[in-house]
């Protein structure tokens, strides 16, 4: 109840007039607001003394372009917090310097965006925004905090990671396999009933294969036929003691070795194959004798689209050629996911099981495999049939990029690429990769090849023993080295060699000769050569094929030891003439003997220019990967299209080529790998070659972009800063551990499953504040396990008695990493951005101080009449009455005689 009986008077004959209130329009009548105990209540919650805000202070007026070179002399936009006498509440220092950080961020949007920044200042703003932008988001992740909390993107209520694939490793009995039939009587129409099986079965140290002949069945094949004739030849192995003596069952039949199955099972719109499993067995199935088909890899980019990577098999190589799309590999963009960005296709190879890999460049995340830095080179692996079995990406934090593939004689995959910036806790100048992976994607060694300059990778090959070489250039005075570099089967470096004939030389393939000799190809300024390099002394040439003017850039190897070298030229090479030229850069493919005589050259060319790209020999028939501006093969679909031509080795006389190509688009370089078996019938039983169960990789190292020594922190209600680090064997379980023992009980800690995978989720208690802050630069774990740099803030318990209103509060300021000064477009979208930031940021100061607004919203009924109760306002208005008549007979007299 509101105590106005006293005073009334003497406060009216001081005002000057008769009404009580006289605030303006608000209140009674235009006049004083008189609280509520609602509104005095909530109101007496605002205890901060007052402040004056930055953007209220006087300050000296400058020009943006001399704000602009002030931000860019600092080494941070973020403050100091001010000791002393000088010291800030902790919500207003927050408040401050938020929104100082963004006002120099402002500056920096707003001359990029102005027409005369020009490119070259505007990359130096773009640099700095960026950074603001990490520091901010940093800052405001460990912010002081009592009752303000400023989110750099929106708040935060739990903690929850990008999907793992594989997740926890669940282990699955079944696997399910492509659609095959509409119906499950169907015959199987892509087999004529002659086809040979063979499926491996292992558990352990025990195996066995069988062979499936279908030319056994007496009635067409039908997914119930051929499953019923593996199961019988699985079921006709017998399960043996120690002693080597058959386990018999209850009913006296035979106990089964393995309890593998095959069955038809319904999936969307037909029937399929679906192998079943009752412990750890693998299962792998692959065609008998099947034919030779040749994989082909690459980019394909529009005028307005990205480029994306697209594999496609060739199943009839010595017939009509004809392509089948397996599949299209594109990374998406983080904060717009139906979008795609550039995604290339480097390099690829096959190993012995059938498997496909595929090393490209990707500027977006490709499943779980989070883009950390501006680009990152990726590994795909993929069944025959296009099904990717395994994605992993480098995890460079600054810049890195495919260059080449080898397979070694184990099966390990051997990459070569190029990294720039923050990389295994060193900053690169631009220094040439080498890395090894096993079967399952998980990484043997990553080893940087440092140098004083920058280096190049551009080719690699495993040699018999282990060891690595990787190829391409070094910087030097006159343009740049050929290089090489020996590593050993650990990812140590055991040799270098520079190459230097006083003109800009570099490495542009390699690959190992019969004869165990290193066979390097190389450009000598306009010219190209083919070296034979041993490998015990590389500084040792035992040989060299000098090809004349020519941009030499494939090499091929048969089992014989003859060469193959491909590239383009403008003018005829040396050696035996096949052809002749057709344009003005035709494609050719040059053949040596194994020890560099008999050259002999073939021209693939068209009335524009021609290029070849990749070249895979296959018993007597060598097969060319290229690109062309003009008709080769058929008729002309865009700008530049792909082809694939097929020579015979011996004479070099061409063959069948095929040409394609998509209207509108440009196809980049062709890679060309042979798929021994490829042409095989797996497929028609809905599976891809080789192993159908694979196992997946629980390391965290292997299924996400993360590597180990990568590390986040973590701070709980305030609480010391706990700091994660990956270790190389991280799992999601042994993550979840780690967390949960610093959340403790304020917090719950899940891994919960979905499709795809599974996630990371750490929910704080209501009332718990859980802060999660960024690694050290480069060694970020948060960014590539997708959890975010920030405040997480479980909900306040709420007393509902307590005011409707209360100070402070969790305001976003919608800010992203994308966000971006490049060009005037950019910044412009940036500048909106963060003007909107920064009023939300003045929003969150005003919500610490009481105001009009605030008592609004406490009793908005009452704020808008202009009082309060009912019973209130008639009490106030017999007093008004009141004043009214005291003052009705004198209302020009003042009291104080003035």
């Amino acid at each position: 109840m509101m105590n106005i009986n006293s005073g009334l008077a003497g406060l009216a004959l001081l005002g000057g007039n008769s009404s009580l209130f006289s605030f303006g329009s608000g209140g009674l009548s235009g006049g004083l607001k008189i609280e509520s105990r609602a509104v005095r209540n909530a109101r007496e919650q605002f205890t901060l003394p007052e402040t004056t805000p930055p953007w209220k202070m006087a300050t000296a007026t400058k020009s943006l372009y001399t704000q602009v070179e002030d931000v860019m002399r600092m080494r941070t936009v973020i403050d100091k917090p001010a000791g002393g006498a000088r010291t800030l509440p902790d919500d207003v220092q927050t408040a401050f310097t938020a929104y100082k950080a963004l006002d120099r961020l402002r500056a920096l949007a707003e001359l990029a965006a102005k027409p005369g920044a020009g490119e070259s200042n505007r990359a130096d703003y773009d640099k700095a925004f960026s950074k603001g932008l990490v520091d901010l988001e940093n800052f405001l992740s460990t912010a002081p905090s009592d009752k303000l909390s400023l989110a750099f993107d929106q708040p935060v209520r739990r903690a929850q990671s990008a999907t793992v694939d594989g997740g926890t490793g669940n282990y699955s009995p079944s696997f399910i396999g492509k659609k095959v039939t509409k119906e499950r009587s169907d015959v199987l129409s892509g087999l004529t009933g002659t086809e040979k099986f063979q499926v491996k079965l292992s558990r352990g140290s025990a195996s066995d294969t069988i062979t499936v002949d279908l030319s056994q069945l007496t009635d067409p094949p039908t997914l119930d036929n051929v499953s019923t004739l593996i199961n019988n030849a699985i079921a006709a192995i017998p399960y043996r003691d120690e002693n080597g003596n058959t386990v018999t069952q209850a009913d006296g039949t035979t106990e089964p070795k393995w309890k593998v199955s095959f069955e038809p099972t319904k999936v969307e719109e037909g029937w399929t194959l679906k192998a079943n499993r009752q412990s750890i067995e693998q299962v792998s199935v692959d065609q008998i004798d099947a034919p030779d088909a040749v994989l082909v890899a690459t980019g394909m980019t529009g005028l307005e689209t990205a480029t994306s990577t697209r594999v496609m098999r060739i199943d009839d190589p010595s017939g009509d050629m004809s392509r089948k799309t397996l599949a299209t590999i594109a990374a998406n963009d983080r904060l717009k996911p139906e979008e795609t960005v550039k995604t290339t296709a480097d390099a690829m190879v096959t190993d012995a099981d059938g498997f496909g890999y595929v090393l490209g460049t990707t500027s977006g995340d490709l499943g779980s495999q989070r883009l950390a830095g501006d680009q990152d080179l990726y590994l795909t692996k993929m069944d025959s049939l296009g099904n990717v079995v395994w994605q992993h990406s480098l995890g460079a934090a600054g810049s890195a990029s495919g260059a080449a593939l080898s397979i070694a004689d184990n099966g390990d995959v051997v990459v070569a690429g190029n990294v720039r910036g923050a990389f295994e806790g060193t900053n690169s100048d631009g220094d040439m990769l080498v890395a090894r992976y096993d079967g399952g994607g998980n990484e043997k060694f990553a080893t940087l090849i440092r140098k004083v300059g920058t280096e190049t990778a551009t080719s690699v090959v495993a040699a018999a023993d282990g060891s690595v070489y990787v190829g391409g250039q070094a910087s030097s005075e006159d343009g740049g080295d050929a290089y090489v570099v020996k590593v050993d089967s650990a990812g140590h470096i055991a040799a270098r060699q520079s190459y230097d004939t006083g003109t800009s030389e570099k490495i542009t393939s390699l690959a190992m000769g019969a004869d165990g000799k290193l066979l390097a190809l190389t450009r000598e300024g306009e010219n190209s050569s083919l070296r034979f390099l041993d490998t015990s002394d590389l500084s040792s040439e035992t040989g060299r094929v000098d090809l004349g003017t020519a941009d030499a850039r494939a090499l091929a190897v048969d089992a014989s030891g003859n060469i193959a070298i491909g590239g383009t030229t403008v003018s005829a090479l040396g050696g035996t003439q096949i052809n002749g030229l057709s344009g003005s850069g035709d494609g050719f493919v040059a053949r040596v003997a194994g020890d560099g005589s008999g050259l002999a050259v073939t021209y693939l060319g068209t009335e524009g220019t021609d290029q070849v790209d990749s070249l895979v020999y296959s018993g007597n028939t060598l097969y060319v990967g290229g690109r062309t501006n003009g008709t080769i093969g058929a008729e002309k679909s865009g700008p530049v299209d792909g082809f694939v031509a097929r020579l015979d080795a011996t004479s070099g006389a061409i063959g069948k080529i095929t040409q394609f190509g998509t209207p509108g688009q440009r196809t980049e370089p062709v890679r060309l790998v042979m798929s021994s078996g490829g042409t095989n019938s797996v497929g028609e039983l809905g599976f891809g070659r080789g192993a159908i169960t694979p196992g997946t990789s629980m390391k965290l190292t292997t299924a996400t972009s993360l590597r180990g020594g990568d590390s986040f922190q973590m701070r709980v209600d305030g609480g010391a800063l706990r700091t994660i680090t990956i270790d190389d064997d991280e799992t999601l379980s042994t993550l979840m551990g780690k967390v949960q023992r610093i959340v403790g009980r304020k917090g719950t800690v899940t891994t919960p499953r979905g499709d795809g995978g599974a996630k990371l989720t750490i929910s704080p208690k209501s009332g718990v504040d859980i802060e999660f802050v960024a690694g050290p630069e480069g060694r970020d774990g948060l960014k590539k396990l997708g959890l975010p740099t920030a405040r997480v803030q479980g909900y306040d318990i709420i007393d509902p008695k307590a005011p409707a209103v209360r100070p402070g509060g969790t305001f976003g300021l919608k800010l992203n990493m994308t966000l971006s000064l490049k060009d005037m477009k950019s910044a412009a979208e940036a500048l909106d951005a963060i003007n909107s930031a920064i009023s939300v940021s003045q929003t969150g100061y005003r919500s610490l101080y009481w105001d009009d607004l605030k008592a609004a919203r406490v009793e908005p009924q009452n704020f808008a009449a202009g009082g309060g109760s009912a019973r209130e306002n008639a009490q106030l208005a017999n007093y008004q009455a009141a004043l009214d008549r005291l003052s009705s007979s004198s209302a020009s007299t003042s009291i104080l005689g003035f």
